[in-house]
């Protein structure tokens, strides 16, 4: 122990690991950018400590991206079970006292977790362990979870920065791969600078256009925060097709 007032992660500790969670929380939506063939991570119960066997994807996926979203899934889930267990505690996502299945009425304070909302999110557990900071503090073997957490939150900054600034040859292969690639309204200039001539004029102006006229719609979305998700493909199709049009509306 390190700390005489009963902590075993000592106030500087607790800075670090709040700053540190802080961290991978600003960059989530850059790992979700970075899983750009939408990659499934089998979930993991809190009640359970073993890591996911394998990772299954519907589509080619980022692989060392899937690795750490992952590991970093597992390393939370399993802090998190720990202390609950350690603590006596029921794990409850901030900000929700109920579970959805719950019936019966509720107080002004009280709050009913939405049905299909995901209370193992990396986003939520992170947010989780940052307001059971002292919680977590006074737990036996939390300075080896934290310690974790940490590396982590050097590695996700890495991680999700882009490659060197260079051009992507565009063959057929290059082309099949870059329709398969997922963006945001945030990604798009810099994903269609890199994949060439196909984009040009593409950006997140254009994408915004296109949206805004009923022509692009999102793949996905983020229910976290909102983020929607877009096919490359699909973006550039909209965009070339409405080029197009535009032409063939101009008078000769």
């Amino acid at each position: 122990m390190t700390d005489t007032s009963g902590l075993f992660l000592d106030r500087y500790g607790q800075r670090r690991l709040v700053e540190s969670l802080t961290e991978i929380e600003k960059h989530l939506d850059d790992l979700a950018d970075t899983l750009t063939r939408r990659a499934v991570i089998g979930r993991r119960d809190l009640a359970s400590f073993r890591r996911p066997k394998k990772l299954r994807a519907k589509a080619p996926a980022h692989e060392g991206a899937q690795e750490f979203a992952a590991k970093l899934e597992n390393t939370l889930t399993t802090a998190i079970r720990h202390v609950c267990e350690t603590r006596g505690l029921d794990y409850m996502p901030v900000g929700y006292t109920h579970r959805s299945g719950f019936i019966g009425p509720l107080l002004p304070e009280q709050a009913r977790i939405p049905a299909g909302y995901d209370d193992r999110a990396l986003s939520v557990l992170t947010r989780w362990l940052r307001v059971h900071i002292i919680t977590f503090a006074m737990t036996e073997g939390c300075v080896e979870w934290a310690d974790e957490i940490e590396g982590y939150a050097q590695d996700i900054t890495t991680l999700v920065d882009l490659p060197p600034d260079d051009t992507i040859s565009v063959d057929d292969a290059k082309v099949a791969a870059a329709y398969k690639q997922v963006v945001t309204l945030s990604t798009i200039d810099v994903v269609a600078r890199k994949v060439g001539d196909i984009c040009d004029g593409l950006n997140s102006r254009r994408m915004r256009t296109l949206i805004k006229h009923g022509k692009l719609r999102p793949d996905s979305m983020n229910p976290e925060t909102g983020t929607k998700f877009y096919l490359l493909g699909d973006v550039i199709d909209a965009h070339k097709g409405h080029q197009r049009r535009r032409r063939a509306s101009q008078p000769a």
